[in-house]
């Protein structure tokens, strides 16, 4: 359908048609910033103070997107303008201390998205996100400083372990709100804060 759709009109365009579109052009902006900060983000922004106080402080983003206002809009509602937003908020997670799928679903809540049309969409941005960071990281593997064995098993579990956990969420939240993520980052997040500030990690 993605494919088919370069030959159609814009109006035409089916609803997967138009989502593929809109998770290339959101995954753009984490490719580009990716490569552009590497050095940064790998090097200066790697402390557990940053990355306790980040949880923190991007968990109340998560609550605020998820008790504003209604949340009548569906994925079949998401304009190109709404991805684009989207996919920056992605961007965000390069920051140690950012969920990537929390920042990608309160970007969709603060746009109308229902919960589950909004984490329904985050874990679909995520796959070539995903991917990508993967094959870039395979440059450790291939150049010796990981083992190959252990690399493989360890992908083969999260994606299993990914997917379990995606099907969990996107049943969870259809009677639930956020609530209990928020209150466990917030909370990971001060312990680690104490822990750093008294030395004892």
């Amino acid at each position: 359908a993605f494919l088919h759709s370069l030959r159609m009109p814009r109006a035409e365009w089916s609803h997967d048609a138009k989502l593929g579109w809109f998770i290339v052009l959101g995954t753009i902006p984490i490719v580009i910033l990716g490569f552009a900060f590497k050095n940064v983000i790998e090097d200066q922004l790697r402390t557990l103070e940053l990355i306790a106080t980040v949880m923190i402080l991007f968990s109340l983003v998560l609550y605020f997107a998820d008790t504003r206002g209604e949340r009548d809009r569906e994925t079949e509602d998401l304009t190109l303008s709404d991805g684009i937003k989207i996919g920056f908020m992605q961007a965000l997670a390069l920051i140690p201390g950012v969920s990537r799928s929390g920042a990608t679903i309160s970007a969709g809540l603060l746009l109308g998205l229902t919960r589950e049309a909004a984490t329904r969409y985050s874990f679909l941005l995520s796959v070539p996100a995903v991917v990508l960071s993967g094959l870039f990281e395979l440059r450790k593997v291939s150049g010796g400083e990981v083992p190959v064995g252990p690399t493989i098993a360890a992908t083969i579990a999260a994606f299993i372990f990914g997917y379990l956990t995606i099907a969990w969420l996107l049943r969870y939240i259809r009677t639930h709100n956020f609530a209990i993520f928020v209150a466990y980052r917030v909370i990971l997040g001060l312990i680690v804060l104490v822990l750093a500030a008294t030395n004892t990690i």
